[in-house]
């Protein structure tokens, strides 16, 4: 990493990082293969070759095509009104947008079950259009609730891509006679393929490797996807590692080849007209009666995406008696004060969930510092290729699939550190599922900053120690922060990690939430649900502040 390293250290300390990263992402991830493909020394395909998985197979699929489909018809509108319009409050637009993703899924999941059900607030508060109810609770409601979470994927990768289109070739198309819908089909749409496949492709991964909504809402309809038959084969007895593996070798296989595709029509249909600084782009001024509708419509998906989830989860939270209905008299914080009483199981799920979502995060910025100032200098070589393929992994796979590896490795009878069922292996999980996070950061941060300082440092016959205590961790300070606030988000509202890796008994805030709204005891847990969603929304905040602030020039 510096000139005063010795070769012979250099080497140590790449050996370390890759196998490091061998035991604790590669291997595990190769067992699901050698488990499935191999059983008691022979070849067998039987289990891919079922009609149960196949059924469960195609139902992901479809899942994932119809989403995609949905969140298309949601985000395009709205990137094309923020980007080429001139349209006002563009900022509060993009927070509003953004809001379902920063709200775990499965509780907007339950917010809509809560709303939609038999005598929920749509009954109670629009009795006429209670005959929704019996259309919502089949397949077009999931899908419904999946695009509502993912269309800001989407949303994202097509505005960013119609700001930086040059608006001189639309110009020239006008000037040569082109109207409005000959230069969107000859000009805009072909240079927003590529964001537009690489947008469709996140949305599709996202919802295929979602957990929580198909097994909070999806299970309701009888609708199973790989992630929840996974889940069912290794938490219920008996416990059936050759099945859950087969599905998934089958997830990981459908997010490969989606890849390819993605990348192979990236790759036809980039411009180099994409991009280029102070690119004019000219606003189209909607008429007084077009504005009206484009803030209809931006509105509704505001409603449907944030106000009517977020409006079931915290009234549920403060009902005291849910068959008693909304009445000032039926509201009570008793559930609130549960979480701040020692003593009770909202309280100990909460303690659980700070405590290991902490020494998660704490671990993880120390790993991913490591690894990210190893290929943050971008040298060459296949060894920091393998250590930035093999530390960014984890955010190409789907979760659960990661889990399920771990589970081969840490539960096998050669390990000689019993970690599983242990505190010790939900923060290793945690760890390793959100690793990229931090990697990415540290990586990017690194490989932007003047390393004149550590020149004249290393000149001047500094120690490593010095260098990197006193110059390369204070230039990173920010990354660094912010990797460790990214982590600790996504380890409080993880769902799946929480449910197959704690130990027995034990519960996080979560596992509180989906236990509690399965057992019908919704309003504590969507107390929990809230305490969740407002750290969620005030964590992101202070790292966007953070990394919107200028990096100090060394």
């Amino acid at each position: 990493m510096n000139s005063n390293c010795s070769i012979y250290t250099r080497k140590i300390v790449k050996l370390i990082a890759i196998v490091s990263l061998l035991f604790l992402i590669v291997i595990p991830l190769l067992l699901i293969c050698t488990y499935n493909l191999y059983n008691n020394g022979s070849l067998d395909l039987k289990s891919l070759m079922s009609g149960e998985i196949g059924l469960v197979f195609f139902n992901t699929l479809k899942l994932g095509f119809w989403v995609v489909i949905i969140s298309s018809l949601v985000a395009i509108p709205l990137a094309f009104l923020t980007a080429k319009t001139n349209i006002g409050f563009k900022k509060v637009i993009d927070i509003a947008i953004l809001i379902p993703f920063m709200t775990p899924p499965y509780i907007e999941a339950m917010g809509w079950t809560l709303f939609m059900q038999k005598k929920g607030y749509l009954e109670s508060l629009l009795p006429a259009l209670s005959f929704i109810r019996p259309c919502f609770f089949t397949f077009s409601g999931l899908v419904i609730i999946m695009s509502l979470h993912v269309f800001p994927f989407m949303y994202l990768s097509i505005r960013n891509c119609l700001l930086k289109i040059n608006s001189n070739l639309e110009d020239a198309a006008f000037v040569h006679g082109g109207n409005f819908f000959y230069t969107t089909r000859r000009i805009t749409l072909p240079l927003l393929l590529s964001s537009y496949a690489v947008g469709a492709l996140l949305v599709f991964l996202r919802t295929t490797a979602e957990f929580g909504v198909p097994a909070t809402f999806g299970r309701k309809i009888g609708y199973y996807v790989l992630t929840t038959e996974i889940f069912k084969y290794v938490s219920n007895w008996p416990i059936d590692f050759g099945k859950a593996s087969s599905l998934s070798l089958l997830l990981v296989l459908s997010c490969l080849i989606l890849w390819y595709f993605q990348n192979s029509i990236s790759s036809k249909h980039a411009y180099s007209l994409l991009g280029s600084k102070g690119a004019k782009v000219n606003l189209y001024k909607l008429s007084i009666t077009k504005k009206i509708i484009a803030w209809i419509y931006l509105i509704a998906v505001f409603i449907f995406s944030t106000v009517i989830p977020f409006f079931s989860v915290i009234l549920t939270s403060i009902i005291k008696v849910k068959g008693l209905g909304i009445s000032s008299n039926n509201f009570t914080l008793s559930f609130y004060k549960d979480l701040i009483s020692p003593g009770s199981d909202a309280f100990s799920a909460l303690i659980t969930t700070f405590s290991i979502s902490i020494f998660a995060s704490i671990l993880t910025v120390i790993l991913g510092t490591f690894y990210g100032l190893l290929i943050g200098r971008k040298k060459k070589g296949i060894i920091y290729k393998l250590i930035d393929i093999f530390s960014l992994l984890p955010n190409t796979v789907p979760g659960i699939v990661i889990i399920i590896g771990l589970m081969l490795f840490f539960n096998s009878p050669y390990m000689p550190i019993p970690i599983y069922n242990t505190y010790g292996m939900v923060i290793l999980t945690y760890v390793i599922l959100f690793l990229p996070y931090t990697v990415q950061y540290i990586s990017n941060s690194y490989g932007q900053i003047n390393h004149n300082l550590e020149e004249a440092a290393e000149i001047s016959g500094s120690k490593f120690s010095y260098l990197l205590f006193k110059i390369i961790l204070p230039l990173n300070s920010k990354a660094i922060i912010a990797g460790f606030i990214m982590t600790f988000i996504v380890s409080i509202r993880e769902l799946v990690a929480s449910l197959m890796i704690l130990p027995p008994s034990v519960q996080n805030s979560a596992s509180y939430i989906y236990s509690e709204f399965e057992q019908g005891s919704e309003s504590s847990g969507m107390a929990m649900a809230v305490v969740t969603i407002f750290l969620t929304i005030v964590l992101l905040i202070a790292l966007q502040f953070i990394t919107s602030l200028k990096k100090e020039k060394p």
